[in-house]
Order: structure tokens, then C-alpha cells, then sequence
């Protein structure tokens, strides 16, 4: 069988003729659900400074090895015979140990999940009440641990994201992938909102614009203190025809001052401005477009469970099933024996004759 002229488009494939031994179709089916593909390399970008590090250790080993010739031929039969396989188990076990940086696959696994197709429309609170530290580290971060948590947690639904502030800000259209959508949620902070203020009603009206046209599979999820500067969020609510769920955080009781930009605290007519969770505003429109509202507070809430009893029942979709092909990380094939070879060829020093 042929093997044909092998390529390695830098680095990222890897053994493509080890995978056409196997087969002669694009993979070969292996025992246990697995499948043989063309091997890849997912840190494929390192691949330059893998090469510069392997390209410094041989010159040191060759230069190494030069020396102890020039030292046994000045010195003769002073120093013992070294262990002449040293250099080798060093060199083999380095160039294993930076394969498996490169982290090679070349098995993909194919499982099958529960697939709805939902579309979830987010709307992030990013005012300046936001950043209030009533919940640790502060409310628009834990919003955000929450929000990636729900979209890991909902396999197959679409998330999409909208900050706002004293205006909207479309973060991320509606994807499948949670890693897309967690990218979306690092990129909103207070501080980065062209308008001050907070206008959830002008958020609920540009939420339209990501809902799909069928109104059973979607559903507004709106995280918010309840601070509303006149919007008119009830209105924009019901004009949606979606489900709406309110998520309130914050302190509902004391609340907690609003931090400024320059590590002190907000301050008008010469008085702290605190902030306090108002939950009469946001259990209305969760009542007016048959969603819920859960006042979170300051507390640590299961994720996963919120979605799968609390959030998913409000939402149609047809479901189905999906398989999903994935990769299997095989570094540790390279990783263990190239420790193994560096320990075995740090062994021994020259002897005295």
C-alpha cells in the first residue's frame, strides 16, 4: 500500500499516512465507539516554539558531546568510559514531552445527546449598580459565572447576549457553542458601556431582533438590581410574545454602595448612593409574559438545576437526538514515556578512572 508524499502543513496534521495504514476511507471504526481520523495537533500554534526549544536542545547535546571528546583527548584514561546512551534517552524523551505539548488526537469519540434547539435571548445588567459588592466578588460577576454555567448546562439550546446600560449592546448573536458565548460574557464590564444609566425597556426591545420566528422555542432571560430609569420595560415585555424570566441580584434589604472608577464610592449631593434590589418591577414582567422570577440575592444558586426544573419547562422546541463527534487527547502516550527516558538519562555522572 502506498503511502503517497506526507504533509505537515505546519503542524497541524500529524501521522496522516499512520491513519491511511488503518484505512483506506477517511477514518477507520475502532472497537468501544471510537473512530480513527487524520491526526491533529490542538496546540498546533505552539509549533514554533516547540521547534526552537528542540533546535536549542540538540545544539547543546552535540555541543556537550564535543567537549567530552576534547576533554578525553587532553586528559587521556583519567575519566571513565561516561554512559554513552545518556545523550540519546535525553534527546529521545525531550522530543516526546514537546509532541505531547502539542497535544496530538487522532481518535474521536461519537455520543449522543438530547437536542432541543432553543433560543435563549440574555439580557446583562452592565450599569454602574452592577458593580456593587453586596455578592462577592460583585453582582455583574456573578451574573456572569451563572450565565456560562446555564449555557455548559443547556446542550444544544442557542444563547445570545445583550448588555446594556443606559443603551443596548449586542454581545453575541445566538450560538450553540457555550465556549463563543462564555468569550461574549468576558468581554462586558461596566466601564466599557458607551451610556451610562440603566434602560432594561430599550434592552427587552432589541431582544426582537434575536428571537426566532417561531415563539414557542425562545425564551428572555434578563439579569438585572431592578434599576430602571423610566424605560417602559413592561410594555417592551409583552410586545416580545416570549416568556420572560427575571433574575434579581443584589441585596434586597441594605444593598450596598456603588463603587466608583477610582477605587472609592459613588457620591451625590455630597451622599454615598447605594443600591438596593428592587423585586416588584421584575416579578411583574415575569408575571405579564408567564416567565418566573427568582429573586438570587446574594446567594450561590445550582446552575444546572435551575435550567433542567426551572427554565427549560418554559420552552417548547422539538427534541431529538444529536451525536457529537469528539476528540480524544492522546498526550499522555508521548508524555509518560518522555519523563520516563529523561529520568533514565539523568542517571549516572562521569566515573573517575
Amino acid at each position: 500500500m502506498g503511502r503517497g508524499p506526507r504533509r505537515w502543513p505546519l503542524g497541524t496534521r500529524f501521522w496522516s499516512d499512520f491513519g491511511r495504514l488503518c484505512s483506506t476511507d477517511r477514518g477507520c471504526h475502532l472497537a468501544g465507539g471510537c473512530a480513527m481520523t487524520s491526526s491533529v495537533l490542538r496546540n498546533a500554534e505552539w509549533w514554533p516554539i516547540v521547534v526552537v526549544v528542540f533546535v536549542i536542545g540538540a545544539v547543546t547535546i552535540l555541543l556537550t558531546r564535543r567537549l567530552q571528546r576534547q576533554r578525553h583527548g587532553l586528559v587521556p584514561r583519567i575519566f571513565g568510559n561516561t554512559q554513552t546512551g545518556r545523550p540519546l534517552l535525553t534527546s529521545l524523551g525531550s522530543a516526546l514531552v514537546l509532541v505531547a505539548v502539542l497535544d496530538p488526537r487522532w481518535f474521536s469519540e461519537t455520543i449522543e445527546l438530547p437536542f432541543r434547539g432553543r433560543n435563549v435571548v440574555v439580557l446583562l445588567d452592565a450599569s454602574r449598580s452592577m458593580r456593587c459588592q453586596d455578592a462577592a466578588p460583585n453582582r455583574l460577576e456573578v451574573a456572569k459565572v451563572l450565565l456560562g454555567e446555564l449555557a455548559e448546562s443547556a446542550v444544544g439550546d442557542r444563547f445570545g447576549l445583550i448588555a446594556f446600560a443606559g443603551t443596548p449592546v449586542p454581545k453575541c448573536p445566538p450560538t450553540a457553542d457555550p465556549r463563543a458565548f462564555r468569550r461574549a460574557l468576558r468581554q462586558v464590564a461596566s466601564e466599557r458601556m458607551p451610556v451610562g444609566g440603566s434602560l432594561p425597556g430599550d434592552a427587552l426591545r432589541e431582544a426582537a431582533t434575536f428571537l426566532s420566528a417561531d415563539s414557542e422555542d425562545s425564551l428572555v432571560l434578563l439579569l438585572s438590581d431592578g434599576d430602571d430609569m423610566g424605560s417602559w420595560p413592561l410594555e417592551a415585555a409583552r410586545s416580545l410574545g416570549v416568556p420572560v424570566v427575571t433574575i434579581g441580584l443584589g441585596d434586597a434589604e441594605q444593598g450596598a454602595r456603588i463603587p466608583d472608577d477610582e477605587g472609592g464610592w459613588l457620591v451625590y449631593d455630597d451622599s454615598e448612593v447605594w443600591s438596593v434590589r428592587d423585586d416588584a418591577q421584575m416579578r411583574d414582567l415575569a408575571d405579564a409574559t408567564g416567565g418566573i422570577h427568582v429573586p438570587l440575592g446574594t446567594s450561590v444558586v445550582n446552575a444546572r438545576k435551575l435550567w433542567r426544573e426551572r427554565l427549560a419547562p418554559l420552552v417548547g422546541g422539538t427534541e431529538s437526538m444529536q451525536e457529537i463527534t469528539k476528540e480524544r487527547s492522546e498526550w499522555r502516550w508521548f508524555a509518560v514515556p518522555g519523563l520516563v527516558l529523561l529520568g533514565f538519562g539523568s542517571l549516572g555522572r562521569p566515573r573517575i578512572a
